[in-house]
């Protein structure tokens, strides 16, 4: 069964990636962070991180978040590295627009620049606030 676990989970990221960025979304961000980032108990809700689009530090936290993941008070969120770079700029602005967050839209580019860093949730530091 644990050979099949990678495959189930390639056949629901095809359903998703055929639903465009909300169905990804809603299979990798809305089961904790719910479909509007509202939160889903214990999971925090995202309105917190609007500011972060703004400024290249902010950014570059987004970035590294999603490709590594991050500890928090609720727990752990997994990094999504499997994903293309594409995949998750598409995400970000996904939330960049459900938060109506002020800045430029996310690129491929600059999630490639975060990769290879092999970092930890642990060491994904939020930076101060914008």
């Amino acid at each position: 069964m644990k050979r099949f676990l990678p495959l189930l989970f390639l056949v629901g990221l095809g359903a998703a990636l055929a639903q465009g960025t909300e169905g990804l979304w809603a299979k990798t961000c809305a089961v904790c962070h719910g479909e509007k980032a509202q939160g889903v108990r214990p999971y925090p809700g995202l309105q917190g991180v609007g500011p972060f689009f703004a400024t290249p530090e902010g950014r570059r936290y987004l970035v590294l978040v999603v490709l590594y993941g991050k500890k928090g008070e609720a727990g752990l969120m997994p990094g999504f590295a499997q994903l293309k770079d594409e995949e998750l700029a598409a995400l970000l602005n996904h939330l960049k627009a459900l938060l109506q967050a002020k800045g430029d839209p996310f690129t491929p580019e600059e999630i490639r620049k975060g990769r290879g860093l092999n970092l930890t949730p642990d060491g994904v530091k939020r930076p101060g606030k914008p």
